[in-house]
């Protein structure tokens, strides 16, 4: 099953010594279930300095993987508690990103919900900062 939907995305960067750097969007997207497993994807805007990219949260059982797909690649897996690495692929070249997901909540349904993901980040094994996701999905 998918189907149309609102999203509602609140995006925090928090890096050492500088102001926090949020940014909020509401735009169309699509929410599919199936077999167990919710997906929400969107596409990504100018306003993100994402545009051409494509950005897909899929959670499933204790994980919440996040998939960008364009002018950008990369796959982040958030479990709370534990330690992910991956590449972040900038199309130009790529790096190392390890995240340290330490708060991971979902109540998805078919019909909508909200997840939070709050996460440590590193790159090539220096930490940068933490980040949080706060999304609300829901039917127009």
């Amino acid at each position: 099953m998918t189907k149309d939907v609102l999203i509602a995305i609140r995006g925090t960067q928090h890096t050492d010594g500088e102001e926090p750097q949020v940014i909020e969007l509401t735009t169309d997207g699509t929410l599919t279930a199936e077999d167990g497993v919710l997906t929400v994807s969107y596409r990504e805007s100018e306003m993100t300095g994402l545009d051409g990219v494509i950005t897909t949260f899929r959670v499933e059982n204790d994980r919440v993987i996040l998939q960008r797909d364009g002018d950008l690649n990369s796959t982040m897996t958030f479990i709370e508690g534990e330690k992910t690495e991956s590449l972040y692929d900038m199309g130009f070249g790529a790096m190392l990103l390890g995240v340290s997901s330490r708060r991971v909540r979902s109540d998805l349904t078919e019909k909508g919900g909200s997840l939070f993901v709050d996460y440590a980040v590193e790159i090539e094994h220096v930490p940068v900062g933490t980040n949080t996701y706060e999304i609300t999905v829901w039917e127009p």
